[in-house]
């Protein structure tokens, strides 16, 4: 049987595993489904429909599974909900909203959530992520594995964040942000994470090549359809592959380069 404190509340359809910690003053409320080895250290606040993995660890304060902060949302719906994986660390005062389409919010395994950080409705989130402390992801962000929000950054809503990026703290994004790339300011890609490429264990060689793709866009002076066309001549190479795509299927424009106006198509 699941360890459950007396001072907690628990209402609906619950399902715990038999090692969960549910610890003081918590509420679990609607239909809820928590994995083994998860704890709820004290305080902490989850609303169905969520459904969570296995080795999650909530701290006191945080906030899982409550409907989106929309006007126009059915408080009362559960509907689609909230999935999360497995190895989460949510620290105090963390938010995450379920959501309110056709899909439910998706967080990964293995990601760390400091103090007061939010995650918005819909928003779609891989593994290894850090978000530091008062990091805001819009609504139906897409965050790739790797990336890192620092703190008080803003991702703005239906921005894709690609794999390893990463924006710095008081920056933030209202633009795509290639993979790789650091946001030092609102929307401006100014370098390369190399430091998380080389913790990543990727290869010189690709790391060299993702030199070569930032240049392309950001140091010659191209549009990013004459950017485009440059990369599109070593579309054989995966990581350039990589950006075309990321680039092509983006719905809002990626970030610009330092000192450049955004040029859209």
């Amino acid at each position: 049987m699941a360890t459950i404190h007396p001072t907690s509340i628990i209402e609906g359809n619950v399902e715990l595993a038999d090692d969960v910690v549910v610890g003081p003053f918590c509420t679990l409320q609607g239909t809820i489904k928590i994995g083994a080895g998860t704890k709820l250290m004290a305080n902490c606040h989850v609303f169905g429909l969520t459904c969570m993995g296995e080795g999650n660890r909530l701290w006191p304060g945080a906030v899982l599974g409550a409907p989106p902060q929309d006007i126009n949302f059915d408080q009362d719906c559960q509907e689609p909900g909230l999935m999360i994986g497995d190895r989460n660390t949510f620290r105090e005062g963390v938010t995450l909203h379920r959501g309110k389409t056709e899909e439910p919010t998706r967080i990964g395994n293995d990601n760390y959530f400091m103090t007061n950080s939010h995650v918005g409705h819909d928003t779609v989130m891989g593994n290894n992520i850090q978000l530091a402390t008062g990091a805001m992801l819009g609504g139906h962000c897409i965050v790739d594995d790797r990336v890192i929000i620092g703190g008080g950054s803003t991702a703005h809503q239906f921005c894709h964040i690609g794999e390893g990026a990463l924006i710095s703290g008081l920056s933030g994004a209202s633009l795509d942000v290639p993979p790789w790339f650091i946001v030092t300011s609102i929307s401006v890609c100014s370098s390369l994470n190399i430091i998380g490429m080389r913790r990543s264990d990727m290869s010189s060689e690709d790391i060299e090549t993702r030199r070569w793709v930032y240049k392309a866009l950001y140091r010659q002076r191209r549009s990013v359809t004459g950017a485009l066309e440059v990369l599109r001549s070593r579309i054989n190479d995966p990581v350039v592959a990589q950006y075309v795509e990321f680039i092509e299927s983006s719905d809002r424009g990626i970030c610009r380069g330092p000192q450049r106006k955004h040029i859209r198509g």
